[in-house]
C-alpha cells in the first residue's frame, strides 16, 4: 500500500497551502483602509481559486507555463462568478459582457481612490480591485515557492502587499496586521523551504514538526517584530515639514476629498456619490465656505495656488487680510465639525477674527486668505470667529486708493487679445470698477448670452480652453466660470483672484450639511480698503448660491414704483439693466439673470388639492393589505360561527395565516399534523394554544378524510384560544399588524 493511501500528506500541497495562507495574512493590511470586511470573502475565494488549480495542475503534472495560464483563467473565473455573473453565461462562464461589466468596474474603484478618505467603505469596485491584486500575488507566491522552490523571495511580492495600504493611510496600519504578515511569511519558508527535501508524501507528525517547532516558532516571532518595526517606518512617512503649495506638484492636496490646489477649465469637480463632508452651526445667514484661493493664471493648466507664506500662527488672533483696512461687517461665531473631510486646508467663512478647536501647527496667511497646515493630521472639530463683509454696492462703487497687494494678482500674463477685447466691450459703458465687475457677472448669469451649467464641458476646438468656453462651447460648470470671470477681470486691470470651496449646503434641523455636491469654485475681486470681495458668474439652478447682498442688489436693483401719469421715469442707476419696454406684462418681471436662490415654493391652491389627493392615496394604498387581512378575518370568523361547510378547512387557513403574519411560511409537503407540531415548536405556544391547535387538526382531519364529516360547535372557541395564545407568545411587531403578510393569496394545504 502507497504512502499516498496510508494518511500521508502531499508535501506540494503544504507548500501551497502555505503560501496561500501567507497572501492571505498579508492582506490583512488592507483593514488599515477600508472600513468594512466586505472584501474578506471575496479575496478569500479568490485566493484559494487560484491556489486550488496550482495545486490541481501539479498533481496532473502540468508543465509550469499550463499551470500558470491555468491559474490565470482561474482568477478570471472568479472575478466573474463574483463581480459579473449577471453578464456571464449561465453564471459562471466569462463572456464579452462580463470582461466589459469588470472593467468598468475597476475602473470605478480609481475614482473611489481618488476621492476616498482612508478608511473607505469596502464597495463593489474597490472589492473587485483588492481581488485582482491578491490573486496575481497569489499567483506569483505559488510559483516562487512551490514551482521554484525558493519562498525568501516571495518576501518581496508579499512586501508590495503591505506598501499600498501602508501609502494610502495617515496613520500607522493595524499592528496586528503586521504581525499576521511577518507569521504568515514564516510558515510559508518553513513549509516552502522543506517540502523539496520531504518525500513526496510525508507524515503528519513530521510535517507539523517542521512547521510548528521551536524554530519555527522563533523565525515567526523574529518576523512578526520586524514586520511591525517596518510597518512603523513605513506608515510614518508623512509630509512633516512640507509647505502647502511650495511644492503642489508633490503635495497639491491629499488623495482624499479635499480639494485639489489648483483649478482647471478642463476639470472635473463632480464625484460618482454624495460624501457629507461638514456639519455647521451658527451660520445666520448662507454664506460660501472657503478652502483656499489661487492667484497664478496659466492658459495651458488653469488657475494654481502659488505664493504661499508662512503666515501667522492660526490659533492667535488673526489681522485683517493684506490690502484690507475696513473691518465692518456681520460677527458670527460658527462651529465646523468635518466628517469625511481631511486636507491640509481649514475652510473659514467670511473673514477669520479667530479660529480654535483644530488642533496645533495650523497657520493663516493673510494675504491667501487661507488656513492651513504643514503637517499631515486630522481635521479636528473647530471654531470660527468671523465678520462677513456687508458693503453696500455704493460704497463699492466709491472705493479708491492705492492697492497695497500683490501684483501678482493683476498679472494678465497668458490672456489672448480676443479675451480682453470682449472684457472691453462687456465693460466699456460701465463708470466704475464695481459696475464693471457686475457687468462681466451678468455676461455668464443672463440666460440671453447662451451659457449653461453643465458637469461635461463641450468639445474642444483646438484653440485654448479659455476662448472655447467663452465663444463656442459655454457650457460648463464652476470651475469654468470662475476661471473665466478671473480671467476677464484681470485683462480689465482688476485685481481678482479664484476662490476654491464649498456652498452652504442644506439644513438639517439646527445644522447646515455640506456635502462634495456642495463644492465650488467662485471669483474674488478686490477693492480698495474692503478687501476681497465674493462674485459668483456661475449660472446654477439648483438653489446653491449664496451671492453676497450687494452682489444680488446690483444684479437685481429693486423696481421703483410706477410713476404718476404725466411724471418722468427716473433715470436708472449706473449698470442697472434697461426699464422694461412698454407693452410689457407688469406681473412678469425681466428674470433672465436672476439666479436661482433658495425660495420658498409660491403657494397655489390646486397644490394644496393635489397634495391632499395624493397623500389620501398614499394613505389607503398603505392601508390596503390591513383592510384586506380584517375583511378576510371577518369572512371566516362568520363562516366558523354560523356552522358552515368546511368550517374547521377555514378555522385551519385563518391560523395559517396568523402564523404568515409572524413571518412563517408553511411547506406544502408537510401535513396538518407536521405543521402543527413545528408552529408550537417555533412560536412556544403555551398548554392551552397547544391543545386547541391539536384539536382544530382534529377536526381538520375529520372533515378531510371521514366519510361523513360532523359539525363541531366548539371551533370558535378553539379558535380564539390558539389566537390568544399567539398574542401572549408571539406577539407581532407594528410592521406585521400594520403590513400583514398573509395578505396576499393565502397559502393552501388542502386542494
Amino acid at each position: 500500500m502507497s504512502k499516498e493511501n496510508t494518511g500521508s500528506l502531499d508535501t506540494s500541497l503544504v507548500a501551497a497551502a502555505a503560501g496561500a495562507f501567507a497572501v492571505l495574512c498579508a492582506s490583512a493590511s488592507f483593514a488599515g483602509v477600508l472600513a468594512d470586511a466586505r472584501w474578506l470573502f471575496p479575496a478569500l475565494i479568490t485566493v484559494l481559486a487560484v491556489a486550488g488549480v496550482g495545486v490541481l495542475g501539479r498533481r496532473l503534472s502540468w508543465p509550469t507555463a499550463g499551470v500558470v495560464a491555468a491559474q490565470l483563467v482561474a482568477l478570471l473565473e472568479a472575478l466573474t462568478v463574483l463581480f459579473a455573473s449577471s453578464s456571464a453565461f449561465l453564471g459562471l462562464l466569462p463572456t464579452p459582457g462580463a470582461l466589459v461589466e469588470l472593467s468598468r468596474l475597476l475602473g470605478g474603484a480609481d475614482e473611489l481612490i481618488r476621492t476616498g478618505v482612508p478608511p473607505v467603505a469596502a464597495d463593489p469596485p474597490l472589492q473587485a480591485l483588492v481581488c485582482l491584486g491578491l490573486g496575481v500575488v497569489a499567483l506569483l507566491v505559488d510559483l516562487i515557492a512551490v514551482g521554484f522552490g525558493t519562498p525568501a523571495v516571495t518576501g518581496l511580492v508579499l512586501l508590495c502587499v503591505f506598501a499600498i495600504p501602508a501609502s494610502l493611510a495617515d496613520r500607522m496600519l493595524p499592528w496586528w496586521s503586521f504581525a499576521l504578515g511577518g507569521a504568515g511569511y514564516a510558515l510559508l519558508l518553513a513549509a516552502g523551504g522543506h517540502h523539496r527535501r520531504w518525500r513526496r508524501y510525508e507524515e503528519p507528525d513530521r510535517v507539523a514538526q517542521t512547521l510548528f517547532g521551536r524554530t519555527s516558532a522563533t523565525v515567526a516571532g523574529t518576523a512578526g517584530v520586524i514586520a511591525v518595526l517596518a510597518g512603523s517606518v513605513f506608515t510614518g512617512v508623512g509630509t512633516e515639514g512640507r509647505l502647502p503649495g511650495s511644492v503642489p506638484e508633490e503635495f497639491g492636496g491629499t488623495d482624499g476629498i479635499g480639494l485639489q490646489p489648483f483649478t482647471s477649465l478642463r476639470g472635473q469637480l463632480n464625484r460618482d456619490r454624495v460624501v457629507e463632508l461638514f456639519r455647521v452651526r451658527g451660520l445666520q445667514q448662507d454664506s460660501y465656505l472657503r478652502a483656499m484661493t489661487l492667484r497664478k493664471f496659466d492658459p495651458n493648466t488653469g488657475w494654481q495656488l502659488e505664493g504661499l507664506t508662512q503666515g501667522v500662527e492660526a490659533n492667535a488672533p488673526l489681522p485683517l487680510p493684506e490690502g484690507t483696512t475696513i473691518g465692518r461687517g456681520r460677527p458670527e461665531r460658527v462651529e465646523v465639525q468635518p466628517i469625511g473631510y481631511r486636507d491640509p486646508w481649514l475652510p473659514v467663512f467670511g473673514t477669520p477674527v479667530s479660529v480654535s478647536g483644530m488642533g496645533r501647527d495650523w497657520r493663516y496667511d493673510p494675504a491667501a486668505g487661507i488656513v492651513f497646515t504643514q503637517t499631515n493630521q486630522e481635521t479636528r472639530p473647530y471654531t470660527q470667529q468671523v465678520v462677513v463683509p456687508d458693503p453696500s454696492p455704493d460704497e463699492l462703487r466709491s472705493a479708491r486708493g492705492p492697492m497695497p497687494i500683490d501684483p501678482a494678482y493683476l498679472d494678465p500674463s497668458g490672456i489672448s487679445p480676443e479675451v480682453a477685447e470682449l472684457a472691453r466691450q462687456l465693460t466699456e459703458d460701465q463708470p466704475t470698477e464695481f459696475d464693471k465687475v457686475v457687468a462681466i457677472n451678468r455676461f455668464f448669469t443672463d440666460p440671453a448670452n447662451g451659457f449653461r451649467y453643465d458637469l461635461s464641458t463641450a468639445p474642444s476646438t483646438g484653440q485654448d480652453a479659455l476662448s472655447d468656453f467663452l465663444f463656442r462651447g459655454k457650457r460648463g460648470f464652476c470651475e469654468q466660470y470662475a476661471s473665466s470671470m478671473a480671467v476677464l477681470l484681470r485683462s480689465i486691470g482688476i485685481p481678482s483672484r479664484v476662490a476654491i470651496g464649498f456652498t452652504a449646503g442644506y439644513q438639517d434641523g439646527t445644522e447646515q450639511v455640506i456635502t462634495t455636491e456642495d463644492a465650488h469654485a467662485w471669483v474674488e475681486a478686490y477693492f480698495p480698503g474692503w478687501g476681497w470681495q465674493t462674485f459668483d458668474p456661475t449660472p446654477l439652478a439648483d438653489g446653491r448660491t449664496a451671492l453676497p447682498q450687494f452682489l444680488d442688489t446690483a444684479l437685481h436693483p429693486p423696481q421703483p414704483a410706477a410713476p404718476l401719469p404725466g411724471q418722468p421715469l427716473p433715470p436708472p442707476e449706473p449698470g442697472a439693466p434697461a426699464p422694461p419696454v412698454a407693452g410689457a406684462q407688469p406681473d412678469q418681471p425681466d428674470s433672465r439673470d436672476r439666479p436661482q436662490q433658495r425660495r420658498e415654493p409660491v403657494e397655489r391652491g390646486w397644490s394644496l388639492t393635489a397634495f391632499g389627493v395624493l397623500a389620501l392615496l398614499a394613505c389607503t394604498g398603505a392601508a390596503a393589505p390591513l383592510a384586506v387581512r380584517e375583511i378576510r378575518r371577518g369572512q371566516r370568523l362568520q363562516a366558523i360561527t354560523e356552522g358552515r361547510e368546511g368550517a374547521a378547512s377555514t378555522a385551519w387557513r385563518e391560523v395559517l395565516d396568523e402564523f404568515r403574519d409572524r413571518g412563517y411560511q408553511p411547506r406544502a409537503t408537510d401535513t396538518a399534523r407536521q405543521l402543527a407540531d413545528r408552529l408550537v415548536t417555533d412560536h412556544e405556544l403555551d398548554t392551552e394554544g397547544a391543545d386547541a391547535l391539536k384539536r382544530l387538526v382534529t377536526a381538520v382531519e375529520r372533515e378531510w378524510y371521514a366519510p361523513t364529516p360532523q359539525a363541531d360547535g366548539t371551533l370558535s372557541e378553539t379558535l380564539k384560544s390558539i389566537t390568544t395564545s399567539l398574542q401572549l407568545n408571539a406577539p407581532m411587531d407594528l410592521r406585521s399588524r400594520l403590513f400583514p403578510r398573509s395578505a396576499l393569496p393565502p397559502w393552501r394545504t388542502h386542494p
